[in-house]
């Protein structure tokens, strides 16, 4: 009796230990996903449907927009306070369903001054879309809005534009911390020791993407190992051991010498090998550029903010195709569901169908839950920003950082940066990067760095050209402004709106 119960414990710990690794291992997949922006999930969908036959493409013709017209064919605007409108053959209406807990309450705007509309619609092949050229923020760029983010010294600050500026393209930094203190040294003139660069590097290596700043590939895979969360614990320490210890020998595929030098199965490393091949060596060949200037580049915007008013509509573009499960695998795994004797044993053939429609059948519903959260993130940045994309105007957006996301919606503040990122929106105003509506709270009276800077653009069109102001009279206004802000801040906020000095700008006589 009791060899029975302990027999009847193993299967429930082993079946409980199959059923974490799963969903920890759709956890990693999800993250992925989101990730991608529309060109990457569109190749990732090619390659799922080359690799799995239980996967196609739905062709039946279908609606191109899931937003709803009203009567004279026009898109319905409706407030959120109700449950959001949609078709009824919405493939997405169950994760976009308005309950009341994202309904009610505080929403983060005054009852009648914006009414936000939500809709999903895609894009049909009919539709004459010109993908618009926009200016991509370089990895330099992406790199110090988020050191500003953390709470670091001017002289912090002044380490770190050394550090990123000598990133390469593909997000290593492999220039020495003794050439860059020297770097530092020789022309700010100003002396820093290699702890203190040291300590920066630290900080810009904890940046995303993760893997970014290593100082060569081994430390790359490392920090990525080392950030991936929701991963099997053993599998991602022997991956750690595997890349620290054993790096060369991994690389040059010599595999029975990692097996025999750790006393591991063939199995074992394989799960390991999963970890390690989930890494990207290369992490800086996510920007468009490795270079301080931005490039520009063909987008398509992942989200559409309408305005009419002071009602905004959101509108999650989706251009990926539709998918489901093969008819002949429905069939054919509802036959081994169903058969009487599930004890029968089970052919290579039937095991194969069964993986297949089960691996297709996650795929789908991952990405049903990309879109989920991509709209629930979007929405939450417009309602946080909606005075911007109701007006246009730049002063009006608010400070927004990663985690005040991550805290209105109730997701991991990795998921919220890794939603922002490669993505784009197309609003009343133009197309912007959906980061670009994450901004730096400058001091205690909520004003954001991009604000000062619109600020600072004002009162440099503006001002008497006979008699420009220096950067010295500009830190004075602002701050007579209320706005607690130094003179360092005020030129680095110039040179980065590309404004010339006074001296540059001076004319002999008023326009």
């Amino acid at each position: 009796m009791s060899e029975n119960n302990d027999f009847k414990q193993i299967q429930k710990q082993t079946q409980e230990q199959i059923q974490t690794q799963r969903a920890t291992l759709n956890q990693m997949l999800l993250g992925e996903l989101i990730g991608m922006n529309d060109e990457g999930i569109k190749d990732r969908i090619e390659a799922e449907l080359i690799d799995n036959p239980a996967l196609e493409e739905v062709t039946d013709n279908q609606e191109d927009s899931y937003t709803e017209p009203n009567d004279d064919g026009d898109e319905e605007s409706v407030d959120t306070t109700p449950e959001v409108d949609r078709q009824k053959d919405d493939p997405f209406e169950s994760p976009y369903t308005q309950n009341d807990d994202d309904s009610s309450g505080d929403d983060g705007y005054d009852d009648g001054f914006a009414l936000i509309a939500s809709s999903r619609r895609r894009r049909s092949d009919a539709d004459v879309y010109h993908p618009p050229v926009v200016n991509e923020a370089s990895m330099y760029e992406v790199l110090m809005n988020q050191v500003r983010e953390r709470d670091l010294t001017e002289r912090q600050l002044l380490i770190a534009e050394y550090i990123i500026g000598e990133i390469d393209d593909d997000g290593l930094m492999r220039r020495s911390i003794p050439s860059i203190c020297g770097d530092i040294i020789s022309r700010e003139t100003e002396f820093v020791t290699p702890q203190e660069v040291q300590e920066v590097l630290e900080v810009i290596q904890d940046l995303e993407p993760a893997g970014i700043a290593a100082t060569n590939t081994r430390e790359c895979i490392l920090l990525q190992i080392e950030d991936m969360k929701g991963v099997d614990i053993e599998a991602a320490q022997l991956a750690h051991t595997i890349v620290d210890k054993y790096f060369e020998a991994y690389e040059r595929h010599h595999y029975d010498k990692i097996l025999d030098s750790l006393g591991i199965d063939e199995a074992a490393f394989n799960e390991a090998d999963k970890i390690i091949k989930r890494t990207n060596p290369r992490p800086g060949n996510m920007f468009s550029s490795g270079e301080r200037m931005s490039n520009a580049t063909h987008i398509t915007p992942s989200f559409v903010v309408n305005t009419d008013g002071k009602k905004l509509q959101l509108t999650v573009v989706n251009d990926i195709p539709e998918l489901q499960i093969s008819e002949s695998y429905e069939i054919e795994y509802q036959r081994l569901s169903n058969r009487k004797n599930q004890n029968a044993k089970v052919s290579d053939d039937e095991v194969t169908i069964k993986r297949q429609y089960e691996s297709a059948s996650n795929f789908i519903m991952l990405l049903k839950m990309r879109q989920e959260k991509l709209y629930k993130i979007m929405r939450a940045i417009m309602l946080k920003q909606q005075e911007f994309f109701i007006t246009g105007d730049t002063k009006t957006l608010k400070p927004l950082v990663l985690k005040d996301i991550a805290e209105e919606t109730g997701y991991d503040t990795s998921t919220v940066s890794r939603a922002q990122q490669n993505k784009y929106v197309d609003t009343n105003w133009g197309i912007f990067p959906v980061k670009y509506f994450f901004v730096k709270k400058l001091n205690d009276n909520d004003a954001s760095a991009t604000a000062i800077k619109e600020i600072i653009k004002d009162m440099v069109d503006n001002e008497d050209k006979t008699k420009p102001l220096s950067d010295d009279k500009l830190c004075e206004e602002l701050q007579a402004k209320g706005f607690d802000i130094k003179r360092r801040t005020v030129a680095k906020y110039r040179d980065s709106l590309k404004i010339p000095v006074a001296r540059q700008r001076k004319a002999l006589r008023a326009d």
